[in-house]
């Protein structure tokens, strides 16, 4: 059974300064409490292949593997899930100017987990940790470009 959020919030800094946050993932365990190591397998073009170590309070370490798909003019990003504890998983970013000081963020996450447990689980806790989420990538715009 798919879990799927879709979230919309408007953010005080230009698009393409953000949509640049985003796609940083090296940077990630930086900012994003769950995560504590990027391994970037490849980047060429407009594509990124790369694995997410998460580790979550009371469970074992676990490895997302991702196909990250980025487009600077549309100021897009999607993921899509390669292998890890998830059946699946998809991300999509899109970044659209209000103005250059103003961004409307659009983001939408599918995901679904292999174990029933886990699934039911992440969708118990997921508003949580979406929130966290959106306020790590907030607060790190906040600290870098203001």
């Amino acid at each position: 059974m798919y879990k799927q959020s879709t979230r919309e919030e408007i953010i005080e800094h230009n698009a393409k300064k953000l949509f640049n946050i985003v796609l940083d993932i090296e940077k990630y365990p930086e900012f994003i409490p769950w995560c504590n190591y990027m391994k970037i397998h490849s980047r060429q073009n407009n594509e990124i292949f790369a694995d997410m170590y998460v580790f979550f309070k009371l469970l074992l370490p676990q490895k997302f593997g991702s196909h990250v798909i980025y487009n600077k003019k549309e100021l897009n990003i999607k993921t899509v899930y390669i292998n890890g504890p998830l059946k699946d998983l998809k991300t999509n970013w899109n970044f659209e100017p209000i103005n250059s000081r103003k961004t409307l963020v659009n983001f939408n996450i599918n995901f679904e987990f292999k174990k029933f447990l886990h699934q039911k689980l992440a969708e118990t806790f997921y508003s949580l940790l979406e929130d966290k989420m959106i306020d790590s990538f907030k607060n790190r715009a906040n600290d870098i470009l203001n």
